[in-house]
């Protein structure tokens, strides 16, 4: 086994870990008759449709990444598509920030020979839609995020803060998306300055500015024929992003529905994720392993009055969509590294 595999299981044992700390410490606060009433009436099956509905939304990503390329005229497989989706997720799931899946796709395009620049437009592009569809949801649903925290007193002050970075995040990939090259002339000048010749030696590249210029404005003419000759497409994109965020918050929903007596309406509950959503994924634990539990449980119990029942329901809802998804992306990352060794050393056999 090599030191990546080992690494990445080395990961999925300390996400494991944390969430089960967590969601251990979580059932201590909870009454223990009442978390064993909750269990006793549970369907186990339940698990099976919020696991689908992320296995949809890989089928739906790889749809929307080969949809895209195609614009390029680039095809790749679908099992390149697909395999790229599943591990786009399996590691945002064990990076802390859950911010291992994007450098992945990344650099997984460029390994199946796609320009790097092509690649990153088609990521930095997909993060914006997804971030300004979460805001769109944010803004017409103001007054559920308002009610809902001085109703439930779940600190607004983080959430508003959570989402304000969210937003200047957003905003920051927006303007590299249309003026890489006023980043890259602002690199130019780093580039003359102590840290820049410093960073020049540790890359072993003292013109490292100038390949980031050249990269830059290659990457604005990329941008440039996919959202202005190309809008349709990247229309249809992000209309397939709001239909795989609608999946998600349904998988969520559906577990509430099934085990508590929620009376929120779907559009309530989808609003609350992606709120959440908007701040959760800033704390420093691989894939949010814990805090989401918690938070979803302290904010959706306050819907229900039902908090041994909620706390049940959210850790069978994670359990399906992140410790199953867990072990399904490791299987698709070991089939697909087997695949390739076994054609590299096909390869090497013939020549």
């Amino acid at each position: 086994m090599n030191a990546e595999r080992k690494k990445l299981i080395r990961s999925m044992f300390l996400a494991v870990l944390i969430g089960f700390l967590a969601n251990l410490g979580i059932a201590f606060l909870m009454d223990f008759n009442d978390i064993v009433g909750a269990i006793k009436k549970v369907d186990y099956s339940i698990v099976l449709v919020p696991f689908a509905c992320y296995f949809i939304i890989y089928i739906v990503d790889s749809i929307r990444l080969i949809m895209v390329l195609w614009q390029f005229n680039i095809r790749i497989p679908l099992w390149e598509a697909f395999y790229n989706s599943v591990n786009v997720s399996l590691f945002s799931n064990l990076t802390p920030f859950s911010s291992g899946g994007q450098p992945f796709q990344i650099l997984h395009l460029t390994s199946i020979g796609i320009d790097s620049k092509k690649a990153t437009n088609i990521v930095l592009s997909r993060h914006v839609e997804f971030m300004f569809t979460a805001f769109f949801i944010f803004m017409i649903s103001i007054p559920t995020a308002v009610g809902l925290a001085n109703s439930m007193k779940i600190g607004r002050e983080p959430m508003y803060i959570g989402f304000i970075v969210s937003l200047a995040m957003s905003l920051f990939f927006l303007f590299t998306l249309i003026k890489p090259d006023t980043i890259s002339r602002f690199v130019l000048k780093f580039q003359k300055t102590r840290i820049g010749h410093w960073l020049g030696k540790k890359l072993k590249k003292e013109d490292w500015a100038e390949v980031f210029h050249n990269w830059a404005t290659s990457l604005k003419e990329e941008v440039g024929f996919l959202w202005a000759e190309k809008t349709i497409i990247m229309i249809a994109d992000l209309l397939l992003g709001l239909f795989n965020l609608t999946l998600q918050a349904f998988s969520v929903y559906y577990v509430l529905w099934r085990l508590t007596p929620i009376e929120s309406t779907f559009f309530h509950v989808m609003a609350t994720f992606v709120i959440i959503n908007l701040v959760i994924y800033y704390i420093p634990i691989p894939g949010g392993s814990g805090s989401i539990e918690g938070s979803y449980i302290w904010i959706f119990s306050g819907m229900n009055n039902a908090p041994a029942a909620t706390t049940v329901a959210i850790v069978l809802w994670r359990f399906a969509t992140y410790y199953l998804h867990i072990l399904f992306g490791l299987g698709i990352f070991f089939v697909h590294s087997y695949i390739h060794d076994r054609n590299q050393k096909k390869l090497i056999i013939s020549v």
